[in-house]
This record gives C-alpha cells, structure tokens and sequence, in this order.
C-alpha cells in the first residue's frame, strides 16, 4: 500500500512539474510573441502619428512590453521594441542600454544600427561611429543612410568604396 501511494506521489508531482514547464516554456513565450506583434504594429503606427499620439502609443507599448518580458526575454525583438519606444519617448540612454542588452543576446545589424543612432543622439560619435561600421560590414547599405563626414568615415573604416 505504501509503495503505491509512493508511485501515485510521484506521478502527481511529474504531472505538476510538466505542467510548470509548459507554462514557463510554451505558453509564456507563446503570450509574449503575440503582445509583440501587436507591439510592432503599434510601434509602427506610433512614429507616423502626431507628437501627443506617439507618447500615449509609446507609454501603452512599454506597458505591453513589461508583460511580455518574462516569455521573451532571449527574443532580441522584444529589445529593439522596447529601444525603439523608449527613442519614441526621448528616453535615450535606456534606449541605448536595451539594444547593448540585445547585442548580447544576437549580433544584427539593425541592433548595431539602432544604438549606433541613439549614440549619435547622446552626442557619442566615436561610439556610434564604431556601430555604424560594424553595421556597415554585415550590410555595406547602411552607409547610404548616413550623411557627411560620418557617412565618408564609416565607408573607410568598413571597407566600402
């Protein structure tokens, strides 16, 4: 009798864990993608709206995006959502944090690309300078998106011609 009350113990608790698994690694993540996709679309309609629109959008987005941390927190998308909506908001040394914190979770060049702006906006060139170029070396593109000086700099220090 004991022995059985062991294994139907032991049971219970398996079907309890599985079910904590399947929360933290299926559900959650699941929730998280679906708020991002609304997030992005948002985000999109935000940088086209009027100043006032943008903010309300931009604090909603930051909203939305707090709940989807837990399940996205490896998903670089949910970072540059977050930089880009803390830029909407001219919060720009959170913006540029959240894309460091991206880049170490993958190595794009929209990352690179994105804090390589912010950086220019804190009015840190070399460090901009040093994003662009390494943006410019995934997708030589970028350079096109670039004016003067630092346009012809970060063409020299990519290696584009």
């Amino acid at each position: 009798m004991l022995r059985r009350s062991a294994i139907v113990c032991i049971r219970v608790i398996a079907a309890i864990a599985t079910a904590i698994g399947i929360y933290y690694f299926c559900v959650l993540p699941y929730r998280g993608n679906l708020l991002l996709i609304d997030v992005g679309l948002r985000t999109a309609s935000a940088e086209k709206s009027n100043p006032i629109r943008t903010i309300n959008l931009a604090h909603e987005n930051l909203r939305d995006l707090s709940i989807a941390q837990r399940g996205c927190r490896f998903d670089p998308n949910w970072y540059l959502l977050y930089g880009a909506n803390c830029e909407l908001l001219g919060r720009w040394t959170e913006a540029a944090d959240t894309y460091t914190r991206a880049l170490r979770i993958d190595d794009r060049p929209e990352i690179y690309v994105d804090r390589g702006m912010v950086m220019l906006h804190l009015g840190r060139v070399s460090e901009a300078e040093a994003d662009l170029t390494r943006a410019a070396r995934f997708d030589p593109a970028v350079v096109n998106d670039l004016d003067g000086d630092l346009r012809a700099r970060v063409a020299a220090a990519a290696g584009i011609h």
